[in-house]
């Protein structure tokens, strides 16, 4: 090893040591700010999404990011509504402060896409803002196998089994 190559492994070295490894490129944007709390409640005033919207929060918390979702249709922290067209979403990112965040899920979508799409959500209400430079479920779009727009193509079951990529579990991870 050349000593300009054992001077980057030190420097490297030196700054996982204190916590601040460099990013890789292209990785996650987080851009937060990260909920106070380790358990985030929801509702869905969208009938039709219900089931899908659970499932969504099922494969967020089997990721095991550091923060939990649960449904709580009294008190809940972040409302899913009807708004936009079919199989988009909206959704504010990370923690706000004043008032309960809105997802906003358009209506007339299979519940399978409208699962990753919930799932692409509630990445933005975690903390966690569009991915641009590599496959991940935060990439802007995704096609109707559920394909994220940077990812090599696979079939709907497969994104259905595993919605979030290395590079989107690592953001979320950073961020709780």
């Amino acid at each position: 090893m050349s000593r300009r190559s054992l001077a980057a492994a030190a420097a490297a070295l030196a700054l996982t040591a204190a916590g601040a490894a460099p990013r890789p490129a292209g990785a996650y944007v987080a851009r937060g700010p990260a909920w106070p709390y380790a358990t985030v409640t929801y509702t869905s005033d969208t009938p039709a999404y219900t089931a899908s919207i659970d499932r969504a929060g099922r494969l967020v918390n089997r990721a095991n990011v550091g923060v939990r979702l649960r449904r709580d249709d009294r008190y809940p922290d972040v409302t899913f509504v009807y708004h936009g067209s079919p199989c988009d979403g909206s959704a504010y990112v990370g923690f706000r402060r004043r008032r309960t965040s809105t997802v906003w899920l358009g209506r007339g979508c299979s519940r399978d896409l409208i699962t990753l799409t919930a799932v692409h959500e509630l990445g933005h209400v975690l903390g966690l803002d569009h991915e641009t430079s590599r496959c991940a479920r935060m990439n802007p779009s995704f096609d109707a196998s559920g394909t994220p727009g940077r990812c090599a193509r696979r079939p709907l079951s497969y994104w259905l089994a595993h919605p979030f990529t290395a590079d989107d579990v690592r953001g979320l991870r950073a961020l709780y």
